[in-house]
């Protein structure tokens, strides 16, 4: 999918609080249209880089564009109301004396009320036989939705998402998930989500963008990211690999799990995702299969060499693994880079 249009940019934004430094050289692009993932663990920075996107706090250092403008620097800071930016908070941050459409017509002022935004936003969002309920009266699926569309209510060029989903279960999160990009997608808004969940970057993003101690480590699309790591933090973020140590010499890296092709020389971290490891079932087989967990749609299994070393393979339910089965491996690919000890 193609994006024209730098919507914000943000370029060496760094932010500290006392003496702790949260966000350090951290850069990020936008493009119109697009939803941006940022990915990473508590504490990494992830909602401070929101918020001063969003305007609610000023960087110590460093430069934020808004379509070629600039809105924070050393001599310029544009205050939150001036930036067209709408913001989701994790907790909703709903007024709780104010019924739905009360929480919704907030921001808007009196000619979009009387020119029936208010009326477009409730259809929209599904809400319109919630719009005299409070949100005390609402699930938490509903309340995310009314804090969604309170910020899309203006039509901001930049919607903020911060952990949107985090507070819901599993399945209630799926489904308003699918509800947000189907919203984002049909308004044409542009987004950007923070969020520590693997499967809600990857799934819903278009670019992803890895934070790790206040600094994107990696930006690209969900496949590149998942399928093409920098490095081992990357790996571990998209994915349960497996991590083995090795020494690379004339491209060539041997590992517990054979000899593999590598572009770097030296001591490397490879990585190698479950799925990508093939199991066949071998009474001679040089591997034994330790434990077999099932899901349904697939299983992780794991196996064991004659050091004693485990590791996962990932493979269809069509196979049985049991504990005891020796098995032999076939590793279809494998992803090399240098090592941080």
């Amino acid at each position: 999918m193609a994006f024209e249009n730098l919507i914000i940019r943000a370029r060496s934004v760094t932010k500290s609080y006392e003496k702790e430094t949260v966000l350090s050289d951290f850069n990020l692009d936008v493009w119109n249209g697009s939803i941006v993932g940022v990915l990473g663990m508590s504490g990494s920075g992830k909602t401070t880089a929101l918020r001063l996107i969003a305007g609610f706090e000023k960087p110590d250092s460093g430069l934020i564009e808004m379509r070629n403008q600039i809105i924070s620097s050393d001599e310029v800071f544009v205050p939150p109301e001036d930036r067209n930016v709408g913001m989701v908070f994790q907790d909703y941050a709903l007024f709780p004396h104010l019924d739905v459409e009360k929480n919704i017509s907030f921001g808007l002022s009196k000619n979009e009320k009387n020119e029936g935004r208010l009326e477009e936003v409730l259809e929209m969002c599904n809400l319109e036989n919630y719009k005299n309920k409070y949100p005390q009266e609402l699930s938490g699926g509903q309340q995310q939705r009314v804090a969604l569309a309170r910020a899309i209510a203006p039509g901001p060029e930049v919607i903020l998402l911060d952990e949107p989903f985090t507070s819901l279960d599993a399945h209630m999160a799926r489904e308003l998930r699918d509800e947000v990009v189907y919203l984002l997608r049909k308004t044409e808004t542009t987004a950007i989500i923070v969020t520590h969940d693997q499967e809600e970057a990857l799934s819903v993003c278009d670019v992803v963008s890895v934070l790790e101690n206040g600094t994107v480590i990696q930006s690209a699309t969900p496949q590149e990211i998942y399928l093409n790591p920098v490095s081992q933090t990357v790996a571990n973020s998209v994915g349960d690999p497996n991590i083995l140590k090795g020494y690379s010499v004339n491209g060539r890296v041997e590992t517990s799990l054979g000899t593999f092709v590598s572009a770097y020389d030296g001591a490397l971290d490879v990585s190698i995702r479950p799925e990508c490891i093939e199991l066949t079932l071998d009474s001679d087989g040089s591997y034994l299969v330790k434990e077999c967990t099932f899901y349904g749609h697939d299983q992780v299994i794991s196996f064991q060499n004659s050091k004693g070393e485990v590791f996962r393979a990932r493979s269809l339910p069509n196979t049985i693994f049991e504990s005891g089965d020796k098995v032999n491996i076939n590793i279809s690919e494998v992803t090399t880079f240098p090592s941080k000890a």
